[in-house]
């Protein structure tokens, strides 16, 4: 039987399309409303503040702030059994207030990980081919 060697990556759909391809030229990329300035994830076709369908890509700057996380010990894919203990966080991107992700957090281990850690973007190669965007601590 041949064992998955690799996490599952995700999968360009609908509206995403555009933040993937970003990523695969390592660039962090959100929909932004044009007439209110209100950044969103996930992309559609209204601002869910305003309701506008004036909405482009715009080139984040990478930065945030670690809100909350938790410490993966148990592997739940056949690709986890050698990367655990993990931590999967929750970002807060510095152009917005409550403008936030879940990725990966690398190159800290856990028990340094706290709330407000300042922590900028990097971009991982997934063996299919898509960069990643994954977070480490802000140098």
């Amino acid at each position: 039987m041949n064992e998955p060697t690799a996490f599952p990556y995700p999968i360009p759909e609908l509206a995403a399309e555009p933040y993937w391809a970003a990523c695969d030229r390592s660039e962090l990329q959100m929909q932004r409303c044009t007439d209110c300035g209100y950044f969103r994830w996930m992309p559609g076709d209204l601002c869910s503040h305003c309701g506008s369908t004036a909405l482009e890509w715009t080139l984040l700057s990478g930065r945030g702030k670690v809100t909350t996380w938790t410490v993966i010990i148990h592997p739940v894919h056949p690709a986890a059994v050698a990367r655990v203990p993990y931590i999967v966080a929750e970002i807060e991107l510095d152009e917005q207030p409550g403008l936030r992700m879940i990725s990966n957090l690398v190159e800290v281990e856990p028990d340094q990980v706290d709330f407000d850690l300042p922590v900028s973007v990097v971009f991982e190669d997934h063996p299919a081919g898509q960069k990643l965007p994954v977070f480490r601590p802000a140098k």
